[in-house]
């Protein structure tokens, strides 16, 4: 095969035109060259390989034949016919092909009308990468911006060309920075809500530093549900996000709302805001409408600002608060509260601070509304001191004074004072096993014993409800006694935690009498599971009672998951709490949450709470993913109490932005 090489420069071209081919014919007369056979031309990062290619010298053309490939930069162009002109870097492709950021864009006909910007007519586009793809969509008219999206109008997406969806238009965003554009609303069905479709939604990337998403919910039983989030970074010193929704129901004609967000900003002088809202208009507001498990559970609402700034002698916060308890109808707000404290050094064995604050709170039930505010001053004197190089000693004393608004006998602004000694001398005593049971290496013992007393003397006070730490001030003298045992071994040179636990009583000397044992203790603590529990004795009755125990853990199940499938296959997980208390009634609720791999691409995950008392199940829910070639799909499955939800989603995997939801298992699931 003859090859030769001719390096064509023309006055006007600043760079050098490089020309390649099996044979080259040049015209002078018409400033043509022709090239046949594996014809190739470089100008600056413009590449085109083509089976035959003439270059017009005067309009600076190039007609490329025979399976023309056009690279320019990351952009790759390819069809049947080409015409591109090198200078202004516009062309047109017949039944073209080109490679963009996610994905192929080909067509009949295709223009590169700009630098950055191409046009088809009878369009394709798609992600799958195959001679013939598993999916596209069609549209009549598509303009595709380099590193940007995807434009096009009407569009038609076919799977297994099988016709799915039809739309007046769309936007692909193939960018991998955000982009403002229209994301895929969400069908599906609720037990309460009935058919909806969620998230009617325009993302709008307001800058580098803001992002705004307007969102429109429509439902079967209840209308429509308006949406506002707004998140925002600026400067490594302000972010946060805020999400407003509101509905008017056309059934109960209720108008129900809420905002959630939260606000974190560094001010000059060190001073730090922060802010936290949790409104919502009633309690079951959340449960209906949110399908964010932690919240459906949200039995109370809690909102806050605050101010603060740290210093070297001290701290400062003003805060306000706002707190509502949904189960039991109560709301409280803090409409400030002020503290400041300074002094707070440590020198040597002493430690001393000085404490004032200052809260006006607001108290609100079904039957009562009570205001309430105060001033408190306070100091706290602490010392640490090790004794013989075996006792530890620690005593602090701790005196309040301060003004009150009201006492209960309507009186203004009572004084009350208040003082507190508490001391407490313990020493730790270490053994070690003179055996070992393989493979555990030797065992140690660990016993801390230690003995407490505090004290407060009889302060004569109006009498008031407690508040900033004052109240009632009575006359107190009790001795206290703990005992704590740890119990470790080796297993390959690590410690492993065996059991801990404590025994603790309390003497009153002035009534002259004892308290009950309390006893809490916990099993294997460095395991990825672990068992703690507690008890109480009740010497009256001389027995054992309010049985609290809480059991988690975290199980690997790689080996079992490794036997049943194979290795290929995400390993299997399974997480599991239990909670049992035993006051008054006993109640026990089992949390079971395991997941994995049925094959590569086959995943399942199940959660389910239990009650093992009333021996019902509370929650449950089952997610499945399925992973194909170009997509991905997921079947989801809840239930709370009385409420359910499901869907189905398929969604492009390379444009995570572009998901179809639907509930297709209306004629399957039952109607509840």
């Amino acid at each position: 095969m003859l090859n030769f090489f001719l390096f064509f420069i023309f006055g006007q071209f600043k760079d050098t035109i490089y020309f390649k081919g099996d044979s080259i014919f040049y015209n002078p007369e018409e400033e043509k060259i022709v090239l046949k056979g594996n014809a190739y031309i470089r100008y600056r990062d413009i590449e085109l390989f083509s089976d035959s290619c003439t270059f017009l010298r005067k309009e600076e053309l190039l007609i490329a034949k025979g399976n023309p490939v056009l690279i320019s930069g990351k952009d790759t162009l390819k069809g049947s016919l080409m015409r591109f002109n090198i200078k202004t870097q516009k062309g047109f492709v017949y039944k073209g092909k080109s490679k963009v950021e996610k994905g192929f864009v080909w067509g009949e006909k295709i223009y590169k009308t700009e630098k950055k910007v191409i046009k088809g007519y009878t369009g394709f586009f798609t992600t799958c990468e195959l001679s013939e793809p598993h999916y596209y969509f069609t549209s009549k008219k598509m303009k595709v911006i380099i590193d940007d999206a995807v434009i096009a109008t009407p569009v038609l997406m076919d799977i297994e060309e099988i016709p799915i969806l039809i739309l007046p238009f769309w936007v692909f965003p193939i960018s991998k920075d955000r982009k403002s554009g229209f994301l895929i609303p969400r069908p599906g069905r609720n037990s309460n809500l009935g058919l909806y479709i969620r998230d009617l939604s325009y993302y709008f990337v307001i800058n580098n530093y803001m992002d705004l998403t307007l969102n429109l919910d429509l439902y079967e039983r209840k209308g429509a549900l308006f949406g506002v989030d707004f998140v925002y970074i600026l400067y490594k010193k302000i972010s946060g996000n805020f999400k407003f929704t509101y509905t008017r129901e056309i059934d109960t004609k209720m108008k129900r709302w809420s905002l959630i967000g939260n606000h974190d900003q560094i001010l000059p002088l060190g001073f730090n805001l922060k802010a936290r809202s949790d409104f919502v208009s009633d309690k079951k507001y959340i449960l209906e409408y949110s399908d964010i498990r932690a919240q459906r559970v949200k039995s109370e609402s809690e909102s806050e600002i605050s101010l603060s700034r740290s210093f070297k002698i001290g701290s400062f916060l003003i805060n306000s608060n706002y707190k509502k308890d949904f189960i039991n109808k109560i709301e409280r707000m803090n409409l400030p509260k002020i503290n400041l404290t300074i002094f707070q050094k440590d020198l040597k064995i002493l430690r001393t601070s000085a404490n004032f604050s200052y809260l006006r709170e607001i108290y609100r039930d079904t039957i009562l509304k009570e205001e309430r505010s105060g001033f408190m001053a306070g100091n706290a004197i602490g010392i640490n001191k090790i004794i013989f190089d075996v006792l530890n000693l620690n005593a602090n004393l701790n005196t309040k004074a301060g003004i009150l608004n009201k006492d209960t006998t309507g009186r203004n602004y009572p004084f009350l004072k208040s003082l507190n000694l508490n001391t407490s001398l313990g020493t730790k005593i270490y053994g070690i096993s003179i055996f070992k049971i393989p493979p555990f290496e030797k065992f140690l013992h660990t016993m801390t014993i230690s003995t407490g007393y505090s004290f407060a003397p009889y302060i004569k006070n109006p009498p008031v409800k407690p508040f900033l730490g004052l109240g009632e001030c009575r006359r107190k003298s009790i001795l206290s006694f703990n005992l704590a045992n740890d119990y470790e071994t080796k297993l390959k040179n690590e410690r492993l935690h065996i059991l801990s636990f404590v025994l603790s009583r309390n003497y009153n000397i002035i009534e002259k009498e004892w308290s009950n044992i309390n006893l809490n203790g916990d099993l294997l603590r460095t395991l990825p599971f672990n068992f703690s529990f507690s008890l109480i004795y009740y010497k009256d009755e001389k027995k054992w009672k309010d049985l609290n125990i809480y059991l988690s853990g975290n199980i690997p199940l790689k080996i079992l998951s490794d036997f049943l499938f194979n290795s290929n296959v995400s390993p299997w997980n399974m997480n599991l709490t239990y909670t049992y208390k035993n006051i008054g009634g006993a109640k026990g609720f089992l949390n079971f949450n395991i997941q994995g791999g049925l094959t590569k691409n086959f995943f399942i995950n199940f959660h389910a709470s239990y009650d093992t008392e009333r021996k019902i199940f509370v929650e449950r829910s089952i997610s499945i993913t399925r992973n194909l070639h170009c997509f991905s799909a997921r079947f989801n499955w809840h239930r709370i109490g009385n409420i359910w939800d499901y869907d189905f989603k398929i969604w492009i995997t390379k444009i995570p932005d572009v998901k179809f939801e639907r509930g297709l298992f209306e004629a399957i699931l039952p109607k509840e």
